[in-house]
Parts: C-alpha cells; sequence; structure tokens
C-alpha cells in the first residue's frame, strides 16, 4: 500500500469510528428517552447538544492545526470524543447526558477540520473533493454502523454498555493515528507575503467563505433534522419498529457514503474543478425529498421509504466532501485549517440549531408535515447564498 492510500485509509478509519457512537445515538434515542424520562423534543435534541462542541471549536480548532500540525490535533479529538461518550454512558438525566454530549462534541470539533487539511495535504489537485468526499464517507459509515449495531447491542446490554463499547473503539482509533500518521514529505507552504493579513484575519473577512459557511449551515440543519427525526418519525408517524426504523436511518447513511464520492467524483471530473453547481444539485434534491416524506403516513410503503431515505441520503449526507474542498481552496494553503474550521463551525450551529427549532414546531403544530415543508423551503435561502459566492477555478 502507498504511503498515499495508508493515510488515506487511516483517516477515513478515524473518521467512521469516532462517528459509530455519537451518531448511532438517535438510532437508541427512544431507550434513553424511557430511561430517563425525556419528552420527545428532547430525545430528538441528542445531535444538537452534539454539534455544540463542533460550532464552538471547529475555527478556534482549524487555526492551531494551521500552527501546531495535523498528528498531535488528530489524536487529541479522538480523545476528547472517547472521554466525553464514556462519561456520558454514566448519567442519570438529561441536563449532564447533554452537557457531556456536548463535551464529546469538542472532540469532534477538532478532528473534523483537522481530518480535512491532511486529506487536502496528501491528495492530488485533481482529486481533493474525491478524496475529501472518501474521508467524509467516515461520517455517514459511522453513522450507519451505529444505526444498525447499537439498537441490538443497547437491546441485549443496555444502552450505557453500547455507549462505552463505541468510546472504547474510539480510543482504539486515536492510538493507531498516534502510531501510523505522518505528514507528506513534499508539502511546501507558499512564502509569507509582507504585510498579508493571518490566517485568522484573511479567513474572517472573506465574503465568499463567509456565504459558502452560511448557506451549507442550512444544508447542515436539514440533514441533522432528518438523522435526528427520521426514526423517531417512522415510529411515531407511519408505525414502523424500531429496528425497521433504524434500518432505514442506516440506509440514509448509506447513501450518505455514496453520495459523497459521487459529488466529489461529479465535482473533480464532470464538473472540471467547478464546486457550486454540485452543491445546487444537492440542495435541490434534499428539499424534493423533505417534500416527498412530510407526505407519507401510517401504511407508507416500506420499500418507497427505502427508495427515499437512501436518495435522501445521497443528496442530504453527500454534498459535505465538496463544500470543505471549496472552503479550503477560497482560503488557500495557509489559511486552509482555519476556512475549514469557519465551515464546520458554522454548519455545526445550523446542526444544533435546525432540530432544537424543528423538534419545538413539531409539538407546537401537532404533527410532522408542516414542519417537513418548512424545512424544504428553507433551501431557497441556501440556494441564493451559493449564486453570490465568486468561484475561483482551482486556485492553488
Amino acid at each position: 500500500m502507498s504511503p498515499r492510500a495508508r493515510i488515506i485509509a487511516l483517516i477515513l478509519t478515524a473518521q467512521t469510528v469516532a462517528n459509530v457512537g455519537p451518531l448511532g445515538i438517535p438510532a437508541i434515542a427512544s431507550l434513553i428517552r424511557a430511561d430517563l424520562g425525556l419528552t420527545l423534543a428532547q430525545a430528538g435534541s441528542f445531535l444538537s447538544a452534539y454539534y455544540i462542541g463542533p460550532a464552538l471549536v471547529s475555527l478556534p480548532a482549524g487555526t492551531l492545526v494551521d500552527r501546531w500540525g495535523v498528528k498531535r490535533m488528530l489524536v487529541l479529538g479522538q480523545i476528547v470524543i472517547a472521554v466525553g461518550l464514556l462519561a456520558a454512558s454514566t448519567a442519570s438525566s438529561f441536563v449532564p447526558f447533554t452537557l457531556l454530549l456536548i463535551g464529546a462534541g469538542f472532540g469532534y470539533g477538532i478532528l473534523n477540520p483537522t481530518s480535512t487539511k491532511a486529506v487536502i495535504g496528501w491528495a492530488p489537485i485533481t482529486q481533493r473533493a474525491t478524496l475529501v468526499g472518501v474521508k467524509q464517507v467516515g461520517l455517514p459509515l459511522g453513522g450507519m454502523l451505529g444505526a444498525a449495531l447499537l439498537p441490538a447491542l443497547a437491546l441485549a446490554v443496555g444502552w450505557r454498555r453500547a455507549v462505552v463499547v463505541s468510546a472504547a473503539v474510539i480510543a482504539l482509533g486515536a492510538v493507531a493515528s498516534l502510531l501510523v500518521y505522518h505528514d507528506p514529505p513534499d508539502a511546501p507552504l507558499p512564502p509569507v507575503i509582507p504585510g498579508s493579513r493571518g490566517a485568522v484575519a484573511s479567513v474572517l473577512t472573506s465574503r465568499d467563505l463567509w456565504l459558502v459557511s452560511l448557506a451549507t449551515a442550512i444544508f447542515a440543519a436539514m440533514q441533522t433534522v432528518w438523522m435526528s427525526y427520521l426514526v423517531l418519525y417512522l415510529q411515531g408517524a407511519v408505525g414502523l419498529s424500531l429496528l425497521a426504523a433504524s434500518r432505514l436511518l442506516a440506509l440514509a447513511q448509506l447513501g450518505g457514503m455514496t453520495g459523497r464520492v459521487l459529488f466529489g467524483l461529479l465535482s473533480d471530473r464532470l464538473f472540471g474543478g467547478r464546486r457550486r453547481l454540485p452543491l445546487v444539485l444537492a440542495g435541490i434534491g434534499s428539499a424534493v425529498c423533505t417534500i416527498i416524506i412530510a407526505s407519507t403516513g401510517a401504511g407508507a410503503s416500506t420499500t418507497g421509504l427505502s427508495v427515499l431515505t437512501f436518495l435522501f441520503g445521497v443528496v442530504g449526507i453527500g454534498w459535505n466532501g465538496v463544500q470543505q474542498t471549496w472552503m479550503a481552496e477560497l482560503a488557500g494553503p495557509r489559511a486552509a485549517g482555519t476556512a475549514v474550521g469557519l465551515g464546520l463551525g458554522v454548519a455545526s450551529a445550523g446542526v444544533t440549531l435546525g432540530p432544537l427549532a424543528f423538534g419545538y414546531v413539531v409539538q407546537a403544530v401537532g404533527g410532522f408535515h408542516g414542519p417537513w415543508l418548512a424545512l424544504a423551503a428553507c433551501i431557497a435561502l441556501a440556494l441564493g447564498g451559493l449564486f453570490l459566492v465568486r468561484e475561483r477555478h482551482r486556485p492553488w
């Protein structure tokens, strides 16, 4: 195996195991809800809580990656996630469980911009979005494994021990990163131009970076609403069992795995390195899937739901690698980690606020139909922002 393939495989593994526990928690939300005595909105807020951490630390973590390097931040991020999940497994009520999930999310806020900068550093320029997309497969792959494995494990040994197992696997990923990762041997940075702004200032004053970040925050909110409420919706409104609904959540994550590679290939090859068009297609597709699920109800076809959830996974989860690549390219090599951190931080705010708002609206109106349609309508704002970005073709 070549050094590049070995490093990409390592980072994909780290991304995957880091998401098994956190993204598998919605699949066992009904068990946690029953044990801790939670409301529907509280049970649907777990991912929102987890992504508070990335919202707060992704930008400073990206800056630290630019300054301190990838390896130590890669290991640190995984350790923080593992410790946070281990502590969360001991919680006896909603508040400590939520606070500990937030703590675990700090680790993901460190890991994600770090792994993106690592892949961009190792990737040939003509394969950036594709390889970042491959790296980002770890999120839906971890989510798929979590949705497929955690319910069965939790039913067998309890949800607390299931979460402990997921934390232990993440800790093993940290050890592997410490032993295997190294920077590419031929990655010189361009010289610093006298009088130029620092990485943080250049990123925070960039109109285009803010437009991409805010637009994809809406994408991220839609994605996480689906991931947070799909099982609860399918159980409550459609009448599926926990295991049947969890299998559809896993199928959506499988679609996300497919989409992250597909959108990277489309961006790098079919669209010649352009990043806007794949994101526009993802946004339109996500809105259409959300409108369709709003029309489902009791007695809905399992086959139809399977197709729908898979397709949403492709378009609603698959865009992420293209977005991170575009942020890094807009910023340039010296500020790539900071720019990716900004995008992840703003997206994480959408991830946090979206499911919370959705859950409370569902409770307020007494159903899912209107909230699903409102969620789909929000995508128009995101598309408008993307069309204002001044796209530059592979600037470095």
